[in-house]
């Protein structure tokens, strides 16, 4: 008969069995919290990366012209010497321009032909000195010019600098001629109806915004500083008289359209019209893109091409809008892959600005940080765990090694801008002394690395070794070492990838001149990528943007490939023990 348990005991087990649902409750929460976590964390990188490519995605495209060209032997080689010193100074500039007053020959107005030329980059007219130079049988002949367009039309053609809405319209269009070289367009058709109700929204919510500024600014003068109230009472009156003026016209049965408010087209397969007033039906524009005149036409297949953004407020106007319209319409303007961005170096235009410089330079750097960094920590890591005796000596080394792999990527730029530009008076922003300065930064995490995988490898190993006779040496180099290869390997990658992505200390070294050539060696002056990143988000145009964004893509793509080689090669040639 089994004794029963103590008294003590059975309190005991029933405090215990009391206590499981809760501690249960407790790990099943410790669960959600850890899994929330992750997903937390996946959600946030997920949504890093989307933003990142969609904002990067479009550097990847380009639109180019596609425009016919007479090489004038005038402007290029006048007396017809074909030296190619002679032809690299002709004045391909004034190619370019003559070849877009042609596409263009109604533009007469001096402002209105700079803006013409504007479409086209100044330094698009290197490529074609070059391709001229190269061969000089193009001189006196037509050819195809193929260039980007300007940052500014590039970033409109994408959609980038206004939100577009095209209306297609199904009715006949009337124009007939007005004063003031202005036409008259009439319609039964509903996309002009259309566009006059856009922008009578768009004043209508201008007056709203401007009502709510008003009504702040008021409650501002009354509660606020007495000192600002007059001012503030000033400019409440200022946007309520505005508001009042905007709803007054918003209700106008035709809108007179100026600089500060929404664009209109009128497009046709022959003629693009501006629209200056805007009714229901009918409308009164300027002409700014006709190839056949006719004082009275009935267009039969036209839409009506709304802009939300004032012509104010952006870089290219409507008369350059119309023209890249025009040049679309008649497939003079493509769009293509850019494969600038993959093969050119930095460059102070956008559309010229490639990546080639910073990728060839960041990959002599890291030459030169794995020919310094990797020998030496290996031989280190091999020296501390096999051979160096253990002592307060080693066991201070030890300490500084993994001391200095938390130091602060720019104390190491710091120290190579002192030691090696400074003393050793090495060349400024080359690969050399930026491969110096991130070796340093590297080699505790290369010892490190391989200083634990030589430690897993078992002690049977190097005791099968010395017990055939195999010497200390012997037992490292031929038996010790290949079995730690893996995981020396997989460290140092994962190094060399850290090192890929610092910014700081090549900055320190001078990295962070401008560079438009590509490096041709490795004491040649360069750039990184990641310090071509950091210039181009520090650049104010808006095309900089998208650029910066691809290339934050491509250093991505660089160090997903890394640590993914790192990867493989620990799983092909890792052994369980």
């Amino acid at each position: 008969m089994t004794e029963p348990l103590p008294k003590d005991t059975r309190s005991t087990r029933r405090i215990i069995a009391a206590s499981l649902p809760r501690r249960y409750r407790a790990e099943q929460r410790f669960r959600a919290y850890g899994q929330g976590a992750i997903v937390l964390a996946v959600l946030a990188l997920g949504l890093l990366l989307v933003s990142i490519t969609a904002q990067g995605f479009s550097a990847f495209t380009i639109y180019r012209f596609s425009l016919p060209m007479t090489v004038t032997q005038k402007l290029v080689d006048p007396k017809g010497t074909n030296d190619p010193k002679v032809i690299a100074k002709g004045k391909y500039r004034r190619l370019i321009q003559n070849t877009l007053r042609r596409t263009f020959p109604d533009v007469k107005a001096r402002k209105d032909v700079r803006a013409l030329f504007a479409l086209s980059t100044s330094l698009n007219a290197v490529d074609l000195r070059n391709r001229i130079v190269k061969n000089p049988a193009l001189i006196g002949t037509t050819i195809t010019y193929t260039a980007p367009v300007s940052d500014d039309l590039d970033l409109y053609l994408k959609g980038l600098v206004t939100p577009r809405r095209q209306l297609t319209a199904k009715g006949d269009l009337r124009v007939r001629s007005a004063p003031n070289g202005q036409v008259n367009l009439e319609t039964q058709d509903q996309s002009l109806a259309t566009a006059y109700h856009l922008v009578q929204s768009a004043w209508q919510a201008e007056a709203a915004k401007d009502k709510v500024r008003a009504g702040k600014l008021r409650q501002l003068a009354t509660t606020g500083d007495p000192r600002r109230a007059p001012h503030n009472t000033a400019e409440a009156a200022r946007l309520e008289t505005r508001a009042a003026a905007r709803e007054k016209a918003a209700q106008s049965a035709r809108l007179t359209l100026s600089a500060t408010d929404p664009s209109v087209f009128v497009r046709s397969q022959n003629s693009i019209i501006k629209i200056t007033a805007l009714g229901a039906n009918t409308a009164v524009g300027k002409v700014f893109v006709q190839d056949q005149t006719a004082p009275v036409q009935t267009i039969k297949d036209w839409s009506v091409l709304y802009l939300k953004r004032p012509e104010k407020t952006r870089r290219i106007n409507d008369r350059q809008i119309a023209w890249g319209e025009a040049l679309l319409q008649r497939q003079q303007v493509k769009k293509v892959f850019n494969s600038i961005f993959f093969t050119h170096a930095d460059s102070r235009e956008p559309e010229r600005a490639g990546i080639a410089g910073a990728m060839v330079g960041s990959l002599l750097t890291l030459l030169a940080t794995m020919l310094a960094a990797v020998p030496v920590g290996i031989f280190a890591a091999i020296y501390l765990e096999e051979f160096a005796p253990k002592n307060r000596f080693t066991g201070f080394i030890e300490v500084n090694i993994n001391n200095l792999a938390a130091v602060p990527s720019i104390i190491f730029g710091l120290l190579g801008l002192a030691v090696f530009l400074n003393v050793f008076h090495m060349p400024r922003s080359a690969p050399l002394v930026g491969g110096l300065v991130l070796a340093l930064m590297t080699l505790p995490v290369v010892i490190i690395a391989a200083r634990a995988a030589i430690k897993a490898v078992p002690p049977s190993i190097r005791e099968a070794a010395l017990g055939i006779g195999a010497s200390k040496m012997q037992t490292v180099f031929h038996h010790v070492l290949p079995l730690a290869a893996p995981g020396i390997m997989t460290g140092t990658i994962i190094g060399l990838a850290r090192a890929l992505g610092e910014t700081a200390p090549l900055l320190m070294i001078g990295m962070v001149a401008f560079i438009a050539q590509i490096p041709r060696s490795i004491t040649a002056p360069s750039t990184a990528m990641p310090v071509q990143i950091y210039l181009w988000a520090s650049s104010a145009e808006r095309a900089w943007e998208a650029r910066t964004a691809a290339a934050i893509i491509v250093l991505i793509g660089l160090m997903i490939a890394l640590n993914l080689a790192a990867v493989l090669l620990r799983h092909k040639f890792e052994r369980r023990w």
